[in-house]
């Protein structure tokens, strides 16, 4: 019979890399049984959040962009960090407008799930904008290029390769009944 699972047990903790962008710990842990478990990489990101953007049509506002992690240039749905003192809800708001120029009249939140619970600290809130209408031009970061689209809801699924942008669109579709 196996042990039931159980908190692991921190002996030391020290950061390997800090920056404006990324916290990388390294822990040495022990779980239950003694065993050490050293060292366990952990990365400290701030929340982030993924909206799916409907225009009054109920078409989806997408973005497009380079990936350099996957090395990819993909579409998917508007998203980015939680700032300090920010709420989720203001910073979707704020990532639609920036990345996409486009504000929503209705922002429903879906829930949030961890990014990955593995070795991750933070979570991606899931969000729905709904009556969306462009107002201004983007306003991105240094360092972005985003291509904005407007695409049909069906089979767009299909078409997101990062999986929170995924599941951004299926609890959108399960929320709007689709």
């Amino acid at each position: 019979m196996s042990a039931e699972p159980a908190a692991w047990t921190t002996i030391a903790r020290r950061t390997v890399v800090e920056d404006r962008w990324i916290r990388l710990r390294a822990d040495d842990c022990e779980d239950t049984s003694g065993r050490s478990i050293a060292p366990y990489y952990v990365l400290e990101y701030g929340d982030w959040i993924s909206v799916l953007a409907l225009d009054g049509n109920d078409d989806a506002i997408v973005v497009e962009e380079y990936r350099h992690g996957a090395a990819i240039v993909a579409i998917g749905t508007i998203g980015g960090g939680v700032e300090p003192g920010e709420s989720p809800e203001d910073a979707a708001a704020r990532e639609l407008l920036e990345e996409t120029g486009f504000e929503s009249d209705d922002l429903i939140g879906l829930g949030a799930t961890w990014a990955n619970f593995g070795n991750h600290t933070n979570r991606v809130h899931h969000f729905l904008a709904r009556g969306c209408r462009r107002i201004a031009e983007q306003s991105l970061d240094d360092g972005e290029s985003i291509a904005v689209h407007v695409l049909s809801l069906d089979g767009l699924g299909d078409r997101l390769v990062q999986s929170y942008h995924q599941l951004t669109w299926y609890k959108a579709m399960d929320w709007l009944g689709r």
